[in-house]
């Protein structure tokens, strides 16, 4: 992954790699898809530290549920309450696989919603 240069080209990064992990859980190129989701862990990282995590945000109004449940999954520890109901929405959406892996997401709530993985995050 190339070099990020702001908040602004993170969040671009953001969604064009949630994009490829969503394509590669249904094409089954699970070599792309963690490649991707590296990337993803990157770019977190990178908003960790520059106090911008936040602008995560803007992604829950978006159409594409992929890119709504990535940002509520980390956006979890500091936004619980309006992650959770992102989650649920997704889930009882019965959109397909974006409502299978809320679902799953959803079973995993309570070491989601913790801190420490902002930790996990940073450690890397």
């Amino acid at each position: 992954m190339r070099k990020i240069k702001n908040v602004e080209d993170a969040l671009i990064l953001f969604e064009s790699n949630v994009d490829i992990i969503h394509e590669c859980s249904k094409s089954g190129n699970y070599r792309k898809g963690n490649r991707a989701y590296d990337h993803v862990e990157t770019i977190v990282k990178y908003l960790l530290e520059n106090n911008a995590i936040e602008s995560l945000k803007t992604f829950y109004e978006s159409s594409d549920l992929y890119l709504r449940l990535s940002a509520a999954v980390y956006l979890a520890p500091l936004d619980s309450e309006n992650c959770y109901k992102i989650i649920k929405e997704i889930m009882d959406a019965d959109e397909g696989w974006a409502s299978f892996d809320a679902k799953y997401t959803l079973k995993e709530w309570s070491k989601l919603s913790d801190p420490k993985v902002y930790d996990r995050i940073l450690a890397k």
